[in-house]
Formats: structure tokens, sequence, C-alpha cells
């Protein structure tokens, strides 16, 4: 009983335990979030600005052709073209560097919106085990509400020695405190036992507390020695 006890709490805690740690990766999942978010703003900044650069140099050299018509001598129109050509060259890079920028933003979307994705499947997954946790936990605690009434009943059947050896065990304990002899073994440990220790608790004679674990010994029902 103390083990099925034992083991009804493991699983309430265990379900809590499960619940934290989803929690706690939902929630550095959002900084992941945040910042990749952060990253893909300032690419998109990044981007207007050379955008606009761009778009203004190309109203330069628009403007620079203009110049061309205008030119006093020969001298002055080659020193427009050669500063046009030089514009187009640059603004040929800088146009490059945008495209470039651009497929990088792209990604930079794609690894925002890939970990947007994992925060909903996992908030799923959360929402899926906190239902079940939930149903577990008040089977389980309708099941220890049982098992409490009948501990306190077989508390009330020991006699003195036993009665004070089992509250001893339990403060140490708790619902781990009763071990069943099994095959002349401590089942809690599997230490050997004293067959004369084994008949003394068989006749309920004295209360006996294992000396390796010191969980305190009965006899199940089904006992058998050998």
């Amino acid at each position: 009983m103390h083990r099925q006890f034992a083991v009804l709490i493991d699983e309430v805690n265990g379900g809590i335990l499960r619940i934290r740690g989803l929690e706690d990766r939902i929630a550095q999942l959002n900084r992941n979030l945040e910042a990749a978010l952060k990253v893909v703003l300032n690419q998109r900044i990044a981007m207007d600005q050379k955008q606009a650069q761009l778009e203004e140099n190309e109203k330069n050299i628009e403007r620079r052709r203009s110049q061309l018509d205008e030119a006093k001598n020969d001298r002055e129109f080659t020193s427009i073209q050669n500063q046009i050509a030089a514009s187009e060259a640059a603004n040929a890079v800088l146009s490059d560097e945008v495209l470039e920028g651009l497929d990088y933003l792209d990604s930079l979307k794609q690894k925002a919106e890939q970990v947007r994705e994992e925060i909903r499947n996992s908030e799923a997954v959360l929402a899926d085990i906190r239902a079940k946790s939930q149903e577990m936990r008040e089977k389980a605690e309708a099941k220890i509400r049982e098992m409490k009434v009948e501990f306190r009943e077989t508390e009330r059947r020991l006699n003195g020695e036993h009665s004070m050896l089992y509250r001893r065990v339990f403060e140490n304990k708790k619902f781990d405190s009763l071990a069943p002899v099994h095959h002349q073994h401590c089942a809690g440990c599997n230490t050997v036992l004293p067959v004369d220790m084994i008949a003394s608790i068989a006749e309920s004679v004295h209360a006996f507390e294992c000396r390796q674990c010191g969980r305190m010994l009965y006899l199940p029902n089904n006992h058998r020695m050998g």
C-alpha cells in the first residue's frame, strides 16, 4: 500500500515536472523568437536604407546624364561621362548587396517562422499534457484519499511496539516506510534476513526494521519461507 501511495505521488509530481519543463522550453523559444524578430527588423531597416541609397544614386546618375547636353567642351563632357560610369559601377555593387540582403532577410524570416511554429506545437503539447495531468491528478488524489483512510485504519490496529516503530520510520521515509519479506529477503534492499527474525515477524512478537535500508518489515499474506 505504501509503495502504491509513493507511486501515485511520483506520478502526480512527474506530471508537474513535465509541465514545468515544457513551460521553460516555451519561454526559451519565445526569447529565441524575440531575438530572431529583432534581427529581421534590423536587416529590414538596413535593406530599406540601401534601397533608398540605390534610388538616390539612380537619380544622381540621371541628373548627370542631363548635364551631358550642357557640357561646354569635350573635357567637361568626358568628366561627366566618367562620373556617370563610376556611379553606375558603385550602384551595380550596391544593387548586388541589396539582392543578397533581401535573400538573407527571407532566410531570417523563415527561421523566425520556424521558431513560431515550434512554439505553437509546444503549446499544443503543453495543453494536452495539462489536460491529461489534471485528469491523472484527480484520479490519483481520489485514490490517495481512499488509501489514507486505509492507512489510518491499519495504524489503529498496530500494537504498542509496532505502532512506535512504524511512526518512527514513517517520520523519515514517509510512504516508503514498509518493506515486505520476500523469500527471506527484505524486498526494499534485497538484504538476507535471519530466520528467527522472520519467525518473530510472522508471530507478531516484535516489530523489526531492516538493518540495511531502515524500512519496517512485514510479512505479506502469500509469504513462503525459502
